[in-house]
């Protein structure tokens, strides 16, 4: 396992994002808890937004809540979309960073671990995933045709352009933004990046893979492609001025511990 000795100072928003999640909502909020325990200097403000789930997720939620009254549940009407679930988490941060999460509990404890006592060593702090045959072949060839298309247009040279990220709040709160659906992440990040803020990449590893996505459906296809035109526009013609800057990479040394 990777670890940075030094712990974090600051403050942090965490939005876990969760529809129809009640078999993994409850591990994905210990994780995050878990995660923290370890970041005693890190002030926290936990939301857990719920878009419009017919299960039991806002139940289990709600439990939750009664032994960690720290949380917070936003409850959506209907279902909305991850990514305008994850504008209205922008919305309600009051921290100085802010991460969104997933609730299938798919990142482990150990990234999210390196993502809290990393938060603040660069203006965003990113992940990649070395293990992505969990995924299958032809999701894996997707997504690497789609890291190249972004970073191709975008010049952004990153080895991943969809993972979790710690944000500056400020700036997230100033951008404006069309994704309703998972497209929102690499519009966030080709909206900041360009902008020249500073990137760390940590190493992460998935845990759930295919089961219970919804990224790869027709709707969200259509999404990506509108997003794409979106940004290509905003970036390259109507806003040049403001996205001329390429963003800088911060190198980092990791400690090595035994496993």
């Amino acid at each position: 396992m990777l670890i940075n000795p030094s712990l974090s100072k600051g403050s942090l928003t965490i939005a876990i994002c969760a529809y129809n999640e009640q078999e993994f909502i409850r591990e994905a909020i210990q994780t995050t808890l878990d995660a923290l325990a370890s970041t005693p200097n890190l002030k926290t403000q936990i939301l857990v937004i719920d878009d419009g789930s017919v299960d039991a997720t806002s139940e289990i939620v709600l439990n939750q809540i009664r032994i960690h009254p720290e949380i917070t549940l936003i409850q959506n009407e209907k279902n909305l979309g991850l990514g305008a679930s994850i504008q209205k988490a922008i919305q309600c941060a009051q921290m100085e960073k802010f991460i969104f999460l997933p609730g299938d509990n798919d990142l482990p404890l150990s990234t999210l671990k390196l993502l809290f006592r990393n938060a603040f060593f660069a203006d965003v702090v990113m992940t990649y995933f070395p293990n992505d045959e969990c995924r299958g072949r032809k999701r894996y060839l997707l997504s690497s045709l789609f890291k190249v298309i972004y970073t191709s247009s975008f010049d952004l040279y990153m080895l991943y352009v969809n993972g979790p990220a710690v944000y500056p709040t400020k700036l997230l709160q100033e951008l404006k933004l069309k994704s309703t659906r998972f497209s929102i992440v690499v519009e966030i990040n080709v909206k900041l990046l360009r902008q020249g803020l500073s990137f760390l990449e940590l190493p992460s590893s998935r845990q759930v893979g295919m089961l219970g996505s919804t990224s790869a459906s027709f709707i969200s296809f259509i999404e990506v492609i509108k997003v794409y035109l979106h940004l290509i526009y905003e970036v390259h013609i109507k806003s040049n001025s403001k996205y001329t800057k390429r963003p800088s990479r911060v190198d980092f040394e990791f400690e090595v511990l035994p496993k």
